[in-house]
């Protein structure tokens, strides 16, 4: 076999073991897109920036109870943010996909589901 055949046979095969890697980055960068749309309008929303808070008193608890819950939802964006970022991170470090309690890769159907997942169903499990 040529030298130029095997490199080309190489690169082949990385690309290949790289596919599922650039698709899980694809993945995480359109949700961390998503997520940081709806934190600025959560944002917005909480600056009562399209609507004032009303002056009638049951108006306004339901508007402050609209706003706890709108906060939860931030809340819960920022956190799915940082476990994103988390993994993006792994992901440059050569370590993405594998299991930070049993150094085992993570299962891929896992990843698929949860793509920020660290560890393995067996790991997450018995955590």
């Amino acid at each position: 076999m040529s030298s130029s055949r095997a490199a080309g046979d190489a690169d082949a095969m990385s690309q290949q073991l790289n596919e599922p890697l650039r698709a899980a980055r694809a993945k995480l960068l359109s949700r961390a897109a998503e997520l940081r749309d709806r934190r600025a309008r959560v944002q917005a929303d909480l600056a009562r920036r399209t609507e004032p808070l009303p002056r009638d008193a049951p108006d306004a608890a339901i508007a402050v109870e609209n706003d706890e819950v709108l906060s939860a939802i931030e809340a819960a964006a920022r956190a799915e943010l940082a476990h994103i970022d988390a993994a993006l991170e792994r992901m440059d470090e050569g370590v993405f996909g594998i299991c930070e309690s049993c150094a085992q890769p993570i299962e891929p159907q896992r990843l698929e589901a949860v793509p920020y997942a660290v560890r393995c169903g067996r790991c997450a499990k018995a955590a």
